[in-house]
């Protein structure tokens, strides 16, 4: 329904849904899907359609190039430089182009974060924020 209506392959990775006049169609689709409420990304609050959490969350972390979602922040810190773009590095998070995963193995090889973070042209502050995006994934 959302491909038909805004002509794109992706709808969830364009605006349009998140805003106004879209969130009455995805409303739409979620009930003629019959989706569980755990998984809507909108709700009516006095007759209006709103984002839920998550939608919210979701669309305040994403960066967008007009309608398009080029980028999406992770951690809910503005401050995060750790970014997935799926342009770069097929979509798995990076901090100023280098995969997180790299700078992860670099320091559990005994490698100290400031040299780390010389070698790879990047701020000490940028390998923390990628070792703590690393460990939590590895937590979860």
């Amino acid at each position: 329904m959302l491909r038909g209506h805004f002509s794109v392959p992706y709808p969830l990775a364009d605006r349009r849904p998140f805003v106004s006049a879209g969130r009455e169609l995805l409303l739409a689709a979620q009930d003629e899907s019959g989706l569980d409420a755990e998984f809507c990304l909108v709700a009516t609050v006095q007759g209006q359609a709103v984002l839920t959490f998550p939608a919210d969350a979701f669309v305040e972390r994403v960066t967008w190039e007009g309608d398009d979602a080029v980028e999406w922040r992770p951690h809910a810190d503005p401050a995060s430089p750790v970014r997935m773009r799926p342009d770069l590095r097929f979509g798995r998070p990076a901090v100023g182009g280098i995969s997180t995963v790299v700078l992860w193995e670099h320091v559990e090889g005994c490698e100290d974060i400031d040299e780390v973070a010389e070698a790879f042209d990047l701020t000490v502050d940028d390998v923390r924020w990628a070792l703590a995006y690393e460990t939590s994934a590895r937590a979860a």
